[in-house]
């Protein structure tokens, strides 16, 4: 079980099955308490604090909704392992709404720092009815690095990010990609040509693969090390559904992320550069 992206990233009304988890995985994602020793327990939850704007460590607030060890009575679980995952399902549907808490731990924080994701239980299925902060929210806080880069690449992740956030799943992919093509292969391709390293026959009548690596030199290592993230964006916009594109958006949007990173890094290198050879042209 994936709980960070469960409790932070996947959208509303995202669905698991409860019968694919272990016993202590499902205790471990609905309840918290000092006093249960399950293995699974989430006691942190790292983040962004959309109060504070900075990342955070949260920290689990006690379960205090329903009594666990009753819980685990109830569906025959036992400290020699005799309880099933069944019996404890049809105990959680009688509940049915559960919630998880994180408090911010800075000073002054109350509980609009909170995290905090409300989960409904039904017909086997556990489904993830509330978030706050959202999705957006914390995206928004953390994509506002990425302004600095141009040709609008921040433009084209918040709206996939935004996409993703409401499950269009399909949506999303097709502005990661575009993040890739337009923004990043096609002026490395073009930047190649200038510099004299390629000629525009070269790149006729190839593949993405293979523009990638005529134009490596001018690319994030990243992208160059991993092609494979445009042909599943191309495979999540042509031929996969909606809940498949939502349930690999998260790494493949941390993917863009990454090479993101690498253009920020060159960008600010190429700025303090030119700074200081025009700084060392100015010295007499």
């Amino acid at each position: 079980m994936d709980y960070k992206k469960i409790l932070i990233f996947d959208p509303l009304y995202s669905e698991y099955d409860l019968t694919e988890f272990s016993f202590d995985e499902i205790a471990g994602l609905l309840y918290y308490s000092e006093r249960y020793s399950g293995k699974h327990q989430i006691k942190t939850l790292d983040s962004f604090c959309t109060e504070c704007t900075i990342p955070t460590t949260y920290i689990s607030q006690e379960t205090t909704e329903f009594n666990f060890g009753h819980l685990t009575g109830q569906a025959g679980y036992h400290s020699n392992g005799n309880g099933t995952v069944e019996k404890l399902i049809s105990e959680l549907q009688k509940i049915g709404i559960f919630k998880r808490s994180f408090e911010c731990p800075r000073p002054k924080s109350n509980s609009t720092h909170n995290h905090t994701v409300i989960f409904h239980i039904k017909n086997s299925k556990l489904i993830k009815i509330g978030q706050t902060p959202s999705i957006s929210d914390i995206s928004n806080s953390e994509l506002e690095k990425y302004r600095v880069l141009p040709d609008n690449i921040y433009s084209e992740l918040n709206r996939a990010v935004g996409l993703a956030s409401h499950g269009v799943g399909v949506g999303s992919f097709v502005y990661l990609r575009r993040i890739i093509e337009k923004h990043l292969v096609v002026p490395a391709i073009n930047k190649a040509i200038e510099n004299g390293d390629i000629n525009e026959i070269d790149v006729i009548n190839l593949d993405f693969k293979g523009k990638i690596d005529i134009s490596k030199k001018h690319l994030p290592d990243f992208l160059v090390e991993n092609k494979k993230i445009y042909s599943v964006l191309s495979k999540g916009i042509h031929q996969l559904e909606e809940k498949e594109c939502n349930h690999y958006f998260p790494v493949l949007r941390t993917s863009i992320e990454l090479i993101l990173d690498e253009e920020i890094e060159r960008v600010e290198r190429e700025k303090k550069k030119n700074r200081i050879a025009n700084q060392i042209a100015s010295i007499n």
